[in-house]
């Protein structure tokens, strides 16, 4: 699958989302939710982050890449919040979304 498109007309369109999905974007929140509880994305985030930051080769040796990589990670952290909440919310009231802390992504 594509995850960069340089085509000018593309540059602020989703690539990935299927028909359906642009339909409804709640699908893909209820899909990535039922996958990953927000736990583990935070987990995957923040070892995503250290392992650019700190590994020999990194693409962040300037002091001004690693701040921007830091600041990604807060925006992505808050983004994944977000839809969390988004989602809980769009759910009857007896379906909430469990809360527990898992060891890992769910199959």
């Amino acid at each position: 699958m594509r995850t960069c498109n340089h085509q000018l007309q593309w540059c602020n369109q989703p690539l990935r989302l299927t028909e359906e999905e642009m339909k409804d974007p709640l699908l893909v929140l209820k899909d990535f939710f039922e996958c990953y509880h927000l736990n583990d994305t935070r987990e995957m985030l923040w070892n995503w982050t250290v392992e650019v930051l700190t590994s020999s080769g990194s693409i962040s040796s300037e002091p001004l890449e690693r701040s921007n990589h830091l600041y990604f990670y807060e925006k992505m952290e808050t983004l994944i919040e977000a839809c969390y909440m988004i989602l809980q919310q769009a759910r009857p009231q007896a379906q909430p979304l469990p809360l527990e802390i898992s060891p890992g992504p769910r199959p």
